[in-house]
């Protein structure tokens, strides 16, 4: 039986594993249809989300598209929320994915293996974003894709906003403008070239105080938090306001982009006219 003081010191994710936060990827179901339409991937198709967290992307890409899916991360709490949810889905998905715990620098899968490898942001909570990389690019097979759906500061965010963040994750967050994130996945450390093959980003937005509560409240009346101990219940909704309003706040200043990098076989040659670009 969990106590006031467990609650009070989990890490977010493991807080997150606990409400049962579906925790999508910036854009939702919207960035999910835009992978999928843009990388082709068909019943044929290998596809592994690098920091699947409580599941969403990967069941959401086994609902719309045939393919077989893989999702790791690094936090077993998650992990094991994933494979609940799983296990509750239709069959044809349940036959399809499939989650585990591994780390980005490390994937457990081999080279030139999946058509499609989708990240939603997990590189945003790494030290060494430069060796994920390199490990994305391993296990994807030459002309696949690699879509990247990154957060990134829009607007110049105060120091204050973003240690908030830090210290509410557990993560060192950096002010990081779209062009620094693009250098973290256009810059080639290993000989394998990556082509910017569709990009579009979108601005974020904060919410107002009556959305967020009705939010809040939403997740303490699941099915598996109505019957806790009020004290045990009061502990999470004040844990999680603190984590939605940190978020709110950091909302105001940021955009994200949806990126998808083609793994190319052998150079090719640049594109000369094409077509404009609208503001």
């Amino acid at each position: 039986m969990l106590s006031v003081e467990e609650i009070q010191n989990m890490s977010y994710t493991d807080f997150i594993a606990l409400i049962r936060e579906t925790n999508r990827c910036p854009g939702g179901k919207d960035t999910i249809r835009q992978i999928v339409q843009n990388s082709f991937v068909g019943s044929e198709s290998k596809i592994l989300e690098v920091g699947s967290n409580t599941g969403f992307t990967s069941l959401e890409l086994a609902h719309i598209t045939k393919s077989s899916i893989w999702g790791i991360d690094v936090s077993k709490s998650c992990v094991e929320i994933a494979n609940e949810l799983l296990s509750n889905d239709i069959e044809s998905v349940r036959n399809r994915v499939k989650f585990k715990v591994g780390s980005a620098y490390d994937i457990p899968f081999e080279n030139d293996m999946f058509d499609l490898v989708v990240t939603g942001g997990a590189t945003s909570f790494m030290d060494k974003k430069q060796k994920a990389v390199s490990e994305y690019k391993r296990v994807l097979k030459p002309w696949g894709f690699l879509s990247v759906t990154q957060l990134f500061y829009a607007k110049n965010p105060p120091a204050s906003v973003v240690n908030a963040v830090s210290e509410a994750i557990g993560v060192k967050i950096n002010a990081w403008s779209e062009e620094d994130w693009r250098k973290i996945f256009e810059e080639n450390q290993d000989d394998i070239n990556l082509e910017l093959y569709y990009y579009k980003k979108q601005e974020l937005q904060s919410r107002e105080k009556k959305i967020i509560d009705d939010y809040i409240e939403y997740f303490l009346r699941k099915e598996h938090m109505v019957d806790l101990d009020e004290k045990l219940r009061e502990t999470i909704r004040k844990k999680w306001r603190y984590y939605i309003d940190v978020f709110n706040e950091n909302h105001k200043y940021l955009g994200y982009f949806i990126a998808l990098f083609r793994k190319t076989h052998y150079p090719e040659e640049p594109e000369l006219f094409v077509r404009k670009q609208n503001d």
